[in-house]
């Protein structure tokens, strides 16, 4: 903290590590409690720091190193993505440090999205105003890689969120800009007007229940082996969709 202005801080690893559900068979109220303060015994003399310094903090979430007391009490699930970044930013206000950010990030664009999601729902419901980083860690390379960041990072900007971004690819830094320019200007355009399609409304699907949703399949279409999904979509409307219109200026 004396010689960098800001510094992050993965809360899985950063106090109790991250391990396996072996190692915990059961978590009583005095076992969180204790790891609470495991954590405020390592976290708040780098609070205290930062704030004395005047240095930026992220917090910063990722899906593949969650806490074993994370994954003993949620599962690997955004759910306990959230849990962790709130229990780091409630050490931070309980000590008036206020000069920080948060990052849910994930290698699976679907599950960054929900967790950022949740995660402003969260701060809403709290009173909470932090600026959120985006960005899917492990994005890989070339069109793999630009097209998994677009998936996720795009979602949240068409939502609104998001203060800054990185489109984390495989290879050279520099490589970076150019996508991370791109997926700005397109949600700048699509700043100021809808960018959902109108559908008719049916009880079996809600674009915003997040919910996982009952299944009826046809009796005349097999299943595939590999477990793969039907979706109700005609091809039509995906050519038309904003969707495919964002990753067109990529």
């Amino acid at each position: 903290a004396d010689f960098v202005d800001k510094i992050r801080v993965d809360p899985g690893n950063f106090a109790d590590g991250r391990k396996s559900f072996d190692t915990i068979t059961e978590l009583t109220d005095e076992d969180v409690k204790k790891s609470r303060q495991a954590i405020e015994e390592a976290f708040v003399p780098l609070v205290l720091k930062l704030k004395e310094k005047n240095k930026a903090l992220r917090i910063g979430i990722n899906h593949g190193s969650m806490s074993e007391r994370i994954l003993f009490q949620y599962g690997d699930s955004p759910e306990g993505m959230v849990a962790s970044a709130v229990e780091f930013g409630e050490i931070c206000r309980e000590h008036d440090y206020h000069n920080f950010v948060f990052s849910m990030k994930s290698s699976n664009p679907q599950v960054m999205v929900q967790a950022y999601r949740q995660l402003t729902r969260e701060m809403y419901a709290r009173g909470w105003d932090y600026p959120l980083h985006l960005g899917v860690t492990e994005a890989g390379s070339g069109a793999d890689g630009r097209i998994k960041s677009a998936v996720g990072i795009g979602a949240l900007l068409l939502d609104g969120l998001g203060d800054t971004i990185r489109v984390s690819l495989t290879g050279d830094p520099e490589l970076e800009a150019g996508p991370c320019v791109a997926l700005r200007q397109a949600a700048e355009a699509a700043r100021g007007r809808g960018v959902a399609e109108s559908f008719e409304e049916v009880p079996s699907r809600h674009e915003g229940r997040f919910a996982r949703r009952r299944c009826e399949y046809p009796l005349d279409v097999p299943l595939n082996a590999d477990g793969s999904v039907l979706a109700t979509i005609k091809a039509e409307a995906l050519a038309h969709s904003r969707e495919a219109s964002l990753l067109a200026h990529l």
